[in-house]
């Protein structure tokens, strides 16, 4: 009875390890543990634009000073990333990145949803932290992005980092 429990749970475990969703959810964490907060990003993918406030906090890791402010922000679940090298994957729920801006200017001519324009913006923190993101597939770490501006064509993309190749 034991024996066939195990048998039961191990192919319940392989199954879920190996299903397109979780290797992609995985690629997305290891993508983005490798990407530095301060440096240029840019996405596409399937987004919804909220048109209200928010309120967000940064934190000073080193003097634990925080910064509270307003902003308005865009959720995009990503297929295509130019970064520190360029990834891409099919839309997956798990994986999302949020956008901020504080001036609904910025985004005047975006419509609410949608997914064939490229947002560009600052990596400027994940949501929970670092380990929020690359502790486990399906963790719950976001992205937070300062938006700088949206444009129909891609980015120029960059080369990978050395050892790793973008995926198409």
């Amino acid at each position: 009875m034991r024996a066939h429990w195990l048998v039961r749970v191990g192919v319940t475990g392989l199954t879920l390890l190996s299903s397109r969703p979780a290797w992609a959810a995985d690629a997305f964490i290891r993508f983005f543990a490798l990407q530095k907060v301060g440096q240029e990003i840019s996405l596409t993918g399937r987004f919804s634009r909220f048109n209200y406030k928010r309120q967000f906090f940064e934190r000073n890791d080193k003097t634990g000073e925080v910064r509270y402010f307003d902003y308005f922000g865009i959720i995009l679940i990503p297929t295509r990333v130019v970064g520190s090298g360029a990834f891409a994957q099919e839309a997956n729920k798990q994986d999302s990145v949020l956008f901020l801006y504080p001036d609904e200017g910025v985004v005047k001519d975006v419509p609410e949803e949608g997914e064939d324009l490229w947002f560009t913006g600052t990596l400027i923190g994940y949501q929970y932290g670092i380990s929020g993101i690359t502790n486990s597939v399906f963790s719950g770490g976001a992205p937070y992005i300062l938006l700088q501006h949206v444009s129909h064509q891609p980015p120029p993309e960059t080369p990978p980092p050395s050892g790793q190749s973008p995926k198409e």
